[in-house]
């Protein structure tokens, strides 16, 4: 027993020393090299699989200087619903942003024939409509224009389309637009613009052109996500844009009527980009957190008279009106002084600008004289504005000036929403007196024009004023195509509305930005906001 003993001890032994001898020596590291430390390896799957931090949304927030209140191309109320839509949907062109020219978008090809009577069109294949409708069609382009000129539809701006005759489906991405005469505006203030909008015949067929004034869908950019009235439209990236990525995750577009209160927004820091008024420049100049940018205006301002109403029928009177306002005094409290007074419907620098139009300077006695002339030497007025500091500044001095006269103005200051749904419409030929008006306006005087044609009585016509003669020569500026002659045919047209005396004009103004320096902004060739092309400053 102790022999075995003895051996099983001695065997362990030499298994020891064998195993010592295998075992792995460490190289020694120099001292000037610090031991790097491998990383622990995570505890648990989930930890592996953690998920990066979600960033915030690039939201712009842009002043609107009123509320949506009807998206619809056809029926379209101000430029805030233009501004809205025009980031919805597509035309197959579209100005540039910053500039006149003009930029495919629907249309990868689009050719008009040498006698201006055919546009033949090719579509991008592959374009999509928001919400699930389906793939854009020649059919859509069919069903957008030719509404325009569908007596049931009843367009508002059927002028726009005035000598369209049809629209032909060659096949799903090919077709013909077909007109009677060749359409003078057509490459100015129709393709280009909000008209030349195309939209979905599925969806307008489906839920009827109620719900399409304020729910639409399109093609665009960015899709119609919320309205919430008086407060903000907010506009969502389509993840499915036929184009470039937009970079705005979402579009803010907030109503603000009062040019003030939105440059409270601005310094507030609640606006990216907005409208100021003139006297607020060097105010913005001098704050480094902004730039200031002025853009051209073609908006056309005026004081109007309501012709076909009691009081204001007898062309007496209305001279006395013209007379007896102080329209450089108007200028001066509004605008500084900064901007140039206008006489005329048609803004300079487009064909058919009156230059030798006449401004009627105040004249009280010659006011108080012409309203002798119509038998009265008093008058009561109401003069219907939107409740903005400047309709404000406008309206004040108009009742001051008047009253010297004879006149006494009471002031009827509204909201946005009500101003145009009162002051314009079937009811205004009866109910408007005086009225402070303008119009945005595209790079065409047809659409100066187009607004006060007999047609339009009871729907943009805010001075109920019909002429015959004026309506024939519209007609015929629409399809003349040689400038000189054109121009000729727009100063016969304004010299019969100066003999109507229905109109104190007082400017076409300027249009004035201040942004944040981190976005780079563009507008139209008219000024207005194209916020579907704003970007990152580089």
């Amino acid at each position: 027993m102790k022999r075995k003993l003895f051996i099983l001890v001695a065997l362990f032994a030499m298994l020891a020393l064998l195993l010592g001898a295998c075992a792995p020596t460490e190289e020694p590291r120099p001292a000037e090299e610090p031991v790097q430390e491998e990383p622990a390896e995570p505890d648990t799957a989930e930890e592996s699989e953690a998920e990066p931090e979600e960033q915030e949304p690039k939201i712009l927030r842009v002043r609107l200087y009123g509320d949506i209140q009807n998206l619809d191309p056809a029926f379209r109320i101000s430029e805030n619903d233009e501004v809205v839509s025009n980031a919805v949907l597509n035309g197959l062109v579209r100005y540039c942003p910053n500039s006149y020219d003009l930029c495919n978008q629907l249309a990868e090809e689009i050719e008009e024939s040498e006698d201006g009577l055919q546009i033949r069109f090719k579509l991008r294949e592959g374009v999509m409509w928001h919400n699930g409708y389906g793939e854009l069609t020649a059919e859509d382009v069919k069903f957008s224009y030719e509404r325009f000129i569908d007596p049931e539809v009843a367009a508002d701006y059927a002028d726009d389309w005035a000598t369209l005759d049809f629209v032909e489906v060659i096949d799903k991405y090919n077709g013909i637009i077909h007109l009677t005469e060749p359409y003078a505006p057509l490459w100015n203030s129709t393709m280009p613009v909000n008209s030349g909008n195309i939209i979905s015949k599925k969806y307008v067929e489906e839920v009827g052109l109620e719900t399409f004034a304020t729910n639409i869908i399109g093609t665009g950019p960015y899709l119609f996500h919320e309205w919430r009235p008086q407060e903000k439209v907010i506009l969502k990236k389509n993840p499915g844009y036929w184009g470039e990525e937009p970079y705005w995750d979402e579009i803010h577009l907030i109503p603000i009527e009062d040019d003030k209160a939105g440059e409270v927004a601005l310094e507030a820091g609640d606006l990216d980009f907005g409208l100021i008024s003139i006297a607020s420049i060097e105010r913005f100049e001098e704050n480094p957190g902004f730039e200031v940018w002025s853009r051209p205006s073609l908006r056309y301002t005026w004081i109007g008279m309501n012709v076909q109403h009691p009081k204001l029928e007898d062309p007496n009177v209305r001279r006395a009106i013209i007379y007896g306002i102080d329209v450089p005094s108007i200028i001066q409290a509004a605008y500084l002084g900064k901007v140039e007074r206008e006489c005329t419907l048609i803004p300079p620098g487009l064909i058919g600008h009156w230059e030798d139009a006449p401004c009627y300077e105040r004249d009280v006695e010659k006011a108080k004289e012409y309203l002798a002339a119509a038998g009265l030497d008093s008058l009561d007025l109401r003069l219907d504005l939107q409740d903005t500091t400047e309709d404000r500044i406008w309206a004040e001095i108009t009742q001051q000036n008047l009253a010297e006269v004879g006149i006494n103005v009471e002031l009827n200051p509204m909201d946005s929403s009500t101003y145009w749904t009162t002051t314009f419409g079937e009811q205004a030929a009866e109910n408007n007196e005086l009225s402070i008006g303008g119009y945005s306006m595209q790079n065409d005087p047809a659409w100066a024009t187009m607004w006060f044609t007999c047609d339009q009585v009871g729907v943009w016509n805010a001075f109920s004023w019909c002429n015959e003669e004026y309506d024939a020569l519209h007609r015929e500026a629409m399809v003349t195509m040689d400038p000189d002659e054109r121009h000729e045919l727009y100063v016969e047209m304004q010299k019969l509305w100066d003999e109507a005396a229905h109109t104190i004009w007082v400017t076409h103004g300027v249009r004035v930005y201040a942004y944040d320096p981190k976005i780079a902004p563009a507008t139209t060739p008219n000024g207005k906001p194209q916020v579907e092309f704003f970007m990152p400053a580089e």
